[in-house]
């Protein structure tokens, strides 16, 4: 068990990814060059043509990767320029980055543990897939000190590249790779602005239900695989 953990530490690397519809990653763990690109649930899903979903009971996620776009501007610009996407994206202080990966991750592991068919673990061991998470090319549209200005409306807070792969745990194998790119905001304000002002709680919530979502995108996947293997 601990050379596949070692296998893992050393082989994978999650990078590349630069839209939902044109999701390419480079080799990061063995089997990636087998993978067939099918139709799923996530705009990008690669499959393992002989993956067993019915092989697993656990679910064990594994350090996940995060990569924040670089650069970003550092003044607030206006309400009507922010509407039209006429300014930022911003750039993120290192606290907001490691808010935003304790909230992503929190969420991942929330609705993962809610399956009824799969049991989250806190290592791995016989029958489990390590579920690797990487949140790639991540834009803030959120403005400096927005919570103290009080009167800034955002149609959304941001947007990233979500990736979820699906590892054995016993061989390191990859089995599937599933990948999309979501702009950060609750499902009914597409392309419209916030009523209510952008505060720090508004925000974090967004990204938590944006995590949340992702991660049960892939629950119920999971969930729907075995069931219909079984």
């Amino acid at each position: 068990m601990k050379n596949t953990l070692l296998i893992f530490a050393a082989a994978i690397l999650i990078a590349g990814v630069v839209c939902a519809q044109e999701t390419s990653t480079d080799k990061v763990v063995p089997g990636s060059d087998e993978l067939v690109q099918k139709k799923g649930a996530f705009a990008g899903t690669w499959i393992r043509p002989d993956a067993d979903i019915t092989r697993y009971t656990k679910l064990y996620l594994w350090e996940s990767v995060f990569q924040f776009r670089e650069g970003g501007e550092k003044s607030t610009g206006t309400t009507i320029g922010m509407s039209r996407g006429d300014t930022g994206p911003y750039a993120v202080t290192e606290d907001s980055k490691e808010k935003f990966k304790e909230v992503v991750v929190e969420a991942v592991v929330k609705e993962l543990a809610r399956s009824k068919i799969f049991e989250m673990v806190g290592e791995v061991g016989p029958g489990t897939l390590i579920v690797r998470a990487a949140v790639l090319d991540i834009v803030s549209w959120v403005p400096p000190n927005a919570s103290r200005t009080g009167n800034i409306h955002l149609a959304a807070v941001g947007e990233a590249t979500f990736v979820f792969e699906l590892i054995d745990a016993e061989t390191g194998v990859i089995q599937a790779r599933v990948a999309e790119r979501r702009t950060i905001q609750p499902p009914g304000r597409v392309n419209t602005i916030n009523a209510a002002p952008t505060n720090a709680a508004s925000v974090w919530n967004d990204v938590e239900r944006w995590a949340r979502e992702e991660a049960q995108t892939l629950r119920k996947a999971l969930e729907k695989a075995k069931k219909k293997a079984t």
